[in-house]
């Protein structure tokens, strides 16, 4: 261990010793260095980034010594860096302005007229645009293209004062990783081109989550206001991601501003067509007919058809509803073989060919009915009478679009249903055959859990409520289960994993507080929390 990852371990922030090439996730160069410190009996300073700790070291790390040669490597940085904080789409997550505040550098000593002048607003490829006067050399764009996505397209060109990043033969970036290149930065270099001047970062707020984009289960954090997701970057989980997230997954969000939202209950009509109705008569009916149903014709006419986008919350008190209160045995959620892809690798990286993030929670919650193998059987089942009813949670993929094959036979198996309730946050074509529609919160507006393709479970977080009359699927399940009663609050997705952790194998051991605490915060840049 290094004394900059012995001092990070011990809680001490960038501030105590800054860094600018320092990253956990990417080998260490000693270029910049910033991180300077004192350590007793040894005659100069060292670099904290390389130099590993011993018995009995004693390590200076704010003395004057180390602040004036700090303070010294920070105004040689500053000697040709542009005066435009107030227009950089890095303001207010920058490490130079922290220690250009930190360490009182405010009268420079070089003129406006004499800094050397570079490129500005370079298109680097259609994820990150390139400002090189803002450019304190770090080479962590370097590194990570060579070491990481092992493309090479980021290199040093030029000498002296003059040198600057850039790539290639002036190439584009466009490895499927490219937005990494932005998060890295430590300054205003490398800048997202999906994120800039969208907004200033004091005023978004930070919600942990889980990228929804497949399987692998990246940790995240979502950056809203106002219920608008306004970016999302990754968060440092070793175990899962380390520090990165693919560009699929980045941009995932902006499927949700595309899709047609359902945001009020519909109940088929008289006359065939669905019409709006008021929330609790949509879920009564619902309630109601799968009763009937099961009275009339028995517990094998009925199904409960889970989606491999909802939180095992969600999945668990569906399953429990529909077995407890009606007698349901038979659940499914297959809409692509997603238990067969979901051990599929997409690349040697993060990304993988199932663009689900929960597959393995609905296959530990008895999600996969061996005799109907998915979609396709349900839908054979319900054209020969065999199914009569259905319950669904269905969730759209925000990576890639479902197949016209799946749509078809969720189309065949609606039409052919006597009675079906989906509980959804969009509206597409094949619902239209459908009974009820029942909206329900998106990803980002439901708080829960996730096993991702390693069967980790990980916590997700709620960044705002559900819009409009929409509520969190979990919360229908436990108020038809009568759980949500005073004093007895299971309806809380903490609650619920609970009771999970008890009575389901796969869970058993874990704790809802545990998972939170295993999944680490963005390094700085991004880590700032306001």
């Amino acid at each position: 261990m290094t004394i900059i990852q012995a001092a990070d371990a011990a809680g001490l922030n960038e501030l105590k010793i800054p860094r600018f090439c320092y990253h956990p996730d990417l080998p260490i160069d000693g270029n910049c260095r910033m991180c300077l410190v004192e350590v007793e009996k040894m005659p100069k300073l060292v670099i904290a980034c390389n130099t590993p700790v011993t018995d009995g070291m004693v390590v200076h790390t704010q003395n004057d010594r180390v602040k004036e040669a700090v303070r010294g490597v920070l105004e040689f940085l500053l000697i040709n860096h542009p005066v435009d904080c107030p227009i950089c789409d890095q303001a207010g997550e920058c490490w130079l302005q922290d220690y250009y505040m930190k360490h009182g550098l405010y009268q420079s000593r070089i003129e406006l007229g004499e800094k050397i002048h570079k490129r500005k607003a370079v298109d680097l490829g259609p994820m990150v645009v390139l400002d090189s006067e803002r450019c304190v050399h770090c080479s962590r764009c370097v590194r990570f293209t060579e070491l990481v996505t092992k493309t090479g397209e980021m290199a040093f060109f030029n000498r002296g004062g003059h040198v600057e990043i850039g790539t290639i033969e002036n190439r584009p970036v466009l490895n499927p990783y490219a937005g990494n290149i932005a998060d890295v930065c430590p300054v205003g270099a490398l800048t997202s081109r999906d994120f800039r001047f969208q907004s200033r970062v004091w005023f978004l707020k930070f919600t942990d989550s889980i990228c929804n984009g497949c399987s692998t289960g990246c940790n995240v954090r979502i950056d809203h206001k106002t219920g608008t997701i306004y970016r999302m970057v990754p968060r440092r989980n070793v175990d899962v991601n380390k520090s990165w997230m693919c560009d699929e997954g980045r941009l995932s969000f902006h499927t949700l501003e595309t899709v047609n939202r359902l945001l009020a209950p519909f109940a088929k009509g008289p006359d065939g067509q669905l019409i709006e109705t008021e929330f609790n008569h949509a879920v009564d009916q619902m309630d109601r007919e799968i009763g009937e149903t099961v009275s009339k014709k028995g517990v094998g006419s009925v199904i409960g058809f889970g989606s491999a986008g909802a939180t095992n919350e969600s999945l668990y008190l569906m399953k429990r509803y529909l077995t407890e209160k009606h007698g349901v045995n038979q659940f499914e959620f297959r809409l692509e073989d997603e238990d067969k892809k979901v051990e599929e690798r997409e690349d040697d990286l993060l990304r993988r060919t199932d663009k689900r993030s929960n597959t393995q929670g609905a296959i530990a919650l008895g999600f996969a009915d061996a005799a109907l193998g998915g979609i396709n059987g349900a839908a054979k089942a319900a054209s020969r009478g065999d199914l009569t009813a259905a319950v669904m949670i269905y969730h759209p993929k925000l990576i890639h679009d479902l197949s016209g094959e799946a749509k078809q036979s969720l189309k065949q198996f609606i039409d052919s249903l006597q009675f079906s309730a989906i509980l959804t946050p969009v509206r597409e074509s094949w619902m239209d055959g459908a009974s009820v529609l029942i909206p329900i919160g998106s990803w980002s507006e439901e708080e829960g859990t996730y096993t991702n393709f390693n069967r980790a479970v990980q916590r997700g977080g709620r960044a705002f409520a559900p819009k409009e009359q929409a509520r969190e699927a979990r919360e229908i399940f436990a108020e038809l289960l009568g759980l949500q009663r005073p004093g007895y609050f299971v309806t809380q997705a903490e609650e619920v994993f609970t009771e999970m952790a008890e009575k389901v194998p796969a869970f058993t051991g874990l704790t809802y507080k545990g998972l939170a605490s295993n999944n680490a915060k963005v390094p700085p840049p991004e880590g700032r929390y306001w």
